[in-house]
């Protein structure tokens, strides 16, 4: 029976530590492909769950980190032109960073974003 194999694309960023470990774990399942790799480990029927939800917060969290970024650059905007709105986006800001510490309970968030939008 033919296996019909869809190709999908996907884009997350990991550190550098994180894709030497990606490595090291390929090397030791010997596996040279990325897909292979992630097929293998994401669709493993005994830890199916816990991947998926490791890979979900991953995710997650970064989507987290661009709405601070982007509510940030509109800030920046709004304060330039002297509107109204740049106090709202401050509020909407605030929000954000402390939903954001909220998840770096659970997810360490980088230093560098800390450091760039949290004020350290």
């Amino acid at each position: 029976m033919r296996q019909d194999i869809k190709l999908i694309r996907k884009q997350f960023r990991i550190t550098r530590q994180e894709d030497n470990k990606i490595k090291e774990m390929m090397r030791e399942q010997q596996l040279e492909s990325f897909s292979e790799f992630l097929r293998q480990n994401l669709l493993k029927k005994e830890s199916h769950e816990d991947v998926l939800i490791r890979w979900f917060t991953l995710w997650q969290s970064q989507k987290i980190e661009q709405i601070s970024r982007d509510i940030l650059q509109v800030t920046t905007l709004a304060e330039q032109s002297n509107q109204v709105t740049a106090e709202h986006l401050r509020i909407i800001l605030t929000c954000v960073q402390e939903l954001i510490a909220e998840v770096n309970q659970a997810i360490p968030l980088s230093q560098d974003f800390r450091d760039k939008y949290m004020g350290g």
